[in-house]
């Protein structure tokens, strides 16, 4: 089996992240996962590149850690993917698999787009969205039993490692009940946490396309305690 992390930040890039990504690399290793997507957190969220810069800057600072990251994964076997999580609501957020670093240079606009607009940008660019951690209770969050917009998502986080049980039962309820496809993530900002969340495959991912085709598919089982 080929387990994938689906969920995960690096710590020059998210700035409630403590682990780099060779941490991360050396982690997937370690717990026998073929690689991850690092789903750093966007404009609207818990970044720490500088907003200030220029937006083909901050989209280039926003990436560096993922292409050290990815670079240092291929040289030990580790495939690993370019995602976003980014905020469209208060403490409400979109997972976003599939995005290029060049299409987000090539569309500034996308910082002004809403949840919607946004949705609909990601799905004419071939990409794919999943509420991450949907009903969290947490305090920044005014509203956690809101659920998530269907016509938002292809997805949605029906496992995460840090939500409570009675979130995640909620989230994949939530997913079955609307024909969603659920997925599993770890939520990863240690790599000491590492190996506890994530979808496992039967065969060997091929390349991003083919992760994100079983993925729509649902060609995957969750990882969950």
């Amino acid at each position: 089996m080929y387990k994938f992390e689906t969920h995960l930040h690096t710590s020059n890039c998210s700035a409630c992240a403590v682990s780099s990504g060779y941490d991360m690399v050396d982690a997937a290793k370690e717990k026998g996962y073929s690689g991850f997507v690092v789903t750093n957190h966007f404009y609207h969220g818990n970044t720490c590149v500088d907003r200030n810069l220029s937006w083909e800057s901050f989209i280039a600072a926003y990436c560096e850690d993922y292409e050290i990251t990815r670079d240092y994964g291929e040289k030990m076997g580790i495939q690993v993917f370019f995602g976003i999580e980014e905020g469209f609501a208060p403490g409400k957020e979109m997972l976003i698999y599939g995005i290029s670093p060049e299409i987000l240079t090539a569309h500034p606009e996308f910082i002004m787009f809403g949840a919607k607009e946004k949705a609909e940008f990601i799905h004419r660019m071939g990409g794919v969205t999943v509420c991450a951690h949907p009903f969290r209770s947490r305090s920044y969050i005014p509203n956690p039993d809101k659920e998530p917009d269907i016509s938002l998502f292809d997805g949605i986080e029906g496992y995460n490692y840090c939500n409570a049980p009675e979130e995640n039962e909620k989230a994949l309820a939530f997913a079955k009940k609307n024909g969603l496809f659920a997925t599993s993530g770890g939520d990863v900002h240690n790599s000491k946490n590492f190996g506890n969340a994530g979808i496992e495959f039967e065969t060997q991912i091929k390349d991003y396309n083919d992760f994100l085709t079983r993925l729509k598919n649902g060609n995957y089982k969750l990882i969950m305690p």
